[in-house]
């Protein structure tokens, strides 16, 4: 009888198995954490995103004495002009981008607004000029939808 020694058929079968068993599952993994990794991502940027239209639309309506919605354009009377570019989802201020992946930038009324009660409608009348937007951002699959209400003077919003 002749002794074998080597790699036989079966261990080189096994060997291979194995490998291809390893690396499935490495790979399954990696993009479970790749995907877990941009829906935080998404948030992260939609949320930073928000702020910043948030702070500026603040900033705006601070140094002004008035707003105006000039044909779809949200138009303070310090000279910042606030227009939604449709075809590339951007918001622009004074002609730059203040904003992308913005899905929707709509002017609304106050009386839209959510989460608004009547003693809201009460206090806030007519004899300051304010306005309200609604923004969609998406990015990375994340969705958010913000409102945000600006009143012209630097006294109302503190």
């Amino acid at each position: 009888m002749q002794k074998r020694s080597g790699i036989t058929m079966l261990s080189m079968v096994i060997y291979v198995t194995l490998f291809f068993a390893f690396t499935a599952l490495a790979i399954s993994m990696g993009s479970n954490m790749n995907y877990s990794s941009l829906v935080q991502k998404g948030k992260l940027y939609i949320n930073e995103e928000a702020s910043k239209i948030q702070y500026n639309l603040v900033n705006s309506a601070k140094s002004s004495d008035d707003i105006n919605n000039i044909y779809g354009k949200l138009v303070f009377s310090n000279n910042d002009e606030y227009t939604y570019d449709n075809a590339t989802k951007k918001l622009l201020k004074n002609g730059g981008v203040l904003a992308t992946d913005v899905e929707e930038f709509k002017i609304i009324d106050v009386y839209n607004m959510d989460f608004v009660n009547d003693e809201v409608y009460k206090k806030i009348g007519t004899s300051i000029p304010s306005t309200c937007v609604e923004i969609k951002l998406k990015k990375y699959g994340q969705e958010k939808k913000v409102q945000i209400f600006v009143s012209a003077g630097d006294e109302v919003n503190e």
